[in-house]
């Protein structure tokens, strides 16, 4: 009787643990790297999106990931480019179900499988239109089946949002049309490096950033609606470049020591320069997860930065980027099953 108490008792932790794993929903700009393009790396989309997603499939035992959305990006040579999100399941899918058993084994509470969704705007390269009112989502197929799993959601869904802010602002601006604000009521988007004063941006115009310029209406219509108290919207600013990966232990020797497992060896390939790995868009789990020296807290909700915030959050990551990278490659190890962890 008392066995059947004590794992009674233990499973009910278990679930109670599972149930407070914030849930997450993912758009990113993400793509394969193999396909060539314009930018400084010679690929159509930053890789630094592949090693933060690398990243987060190594701490995926700490979140409810309730969708992944890939390619949310304007590029028009995307057109004719193949499925993104097989691309991501062979890449990342397949290096993750190869490795779940050593994770579980070690660690432990890892799902056995993730799945990826190609964006509906990859093909379209549409950007938002604040004139419409985007009354219907039957187009914008990423765009609804983020407001399915809302509507059905009790809790919050935390949206992280990596580049363009199209699909958000599309989402918002349908919510607020249809009188569905309760839908909003259970959604909080946090954002990577839309706005900066210190890096890319200005004091006098901390807008002008890559990620805002992509879809500047979707951007400042988003942070309107979050200044109007529509919405929760936790502008990172570029504490992701500027605090986790500059304060990363740095060269070969260290980040080597990925490579014993797939995952690991994927996030250090993605995007590997100045002898670090730029996973920059990480501060977004990061912030989230709350205990890595950045949370929510140290965040205005309603889309609003401020330049000593932003500095005090880029130093404060700069701090604990050791223990964060540390942290990954704990994981990588024992997604390699080079070691057990106790």
């Amino acid at each position: 009787m008392k066995k059947c108490f004590f794992l009674a008792a233990i499973f009910m932790i278990a679930i109670n643990v599972y149930a407070q794993k914030p849930k997450v929903w993912i758009y990113t700009d993400m793509s394969d790297k193999s396909i060539p393009g314009n930018n400084h790396m010679g690929t159509l989309n930053d890789p630094d999106d592949i090693s933060a997603m690398a990243g987060y499939l190594l701490m995926y035992n700490m979140f409810d990931t309730r969708g992944i959305i890939v390619t949310s990006t304007h590029r028009p040579e995307h057109k004719n480019t193949p499925d993104q999100a097989a691309w991501a399941d062979s890449y990342f899918g397949e290096a993750y179900r190869n490795e779940v058993s050593n994770l579980n084994s070690s660690i432990g509470s890892y799902p056995q499988n993730v799945t990826f969704t190609q964006s509906c705007i990859k093909e379209s390269s549409e950007r938002f239109d604040d004139g419409k009112e985007y009354l219907s989502l039957q187009e914008y197929s990423t765009v609804k089946a983020l407001f399915d799993e809302a509507e059905k959601e009790k809790g919050v869904i935390n949206v992280l949002c990596w580049g363009s802010l199209t699909e958000p602002a599309i989402l918002v601006k349908h919510c607020l049309s249809a009188g569905r604000t309760d839908i909003l009521d259970r959604l909080k988007f946090i954002a990577h490096w839309t706005n900066s004063y210190w890096h890319q941006g200005s004091m006098e115009h901390p807008e002008d950033v890559a990620n805002c310029r992509e879809d500047a209406a979707a951007c400042a219509y988003l942070k309107l609606m979050a200044l109007n108290g529509h919405i929760r919207y936790y502008e990172c600013a570029a504490i992701g470049q500027h605090g986790i990966v500059s304060g990363s232990p740095k060269g070969k020797e260290y980040f080597d020591r990925f490579r014993t497992s797939k995952l690991g060896t994927i996030f250090v390939e993605g995007k590997y320069v100045f002898d670090s790995v730029d996973h920059s868009d990480a501060a977004t789990y990061w912030t989230l997860l709350g205990d890595w020296g950045v949370s929510l807290s140290d965040i205005c909700g309603n889309g609003a930065s401020y330049p000593e915030v932003e500095q005090q959050n880029e130093q404060v990551f700069t701090e604990w980027s050791r223990r964060i990278h540390d942290e990954l490659l704990r994981r990588s190890v024992a997604a390699g099953a080079k070691t057990r962890i106790d």
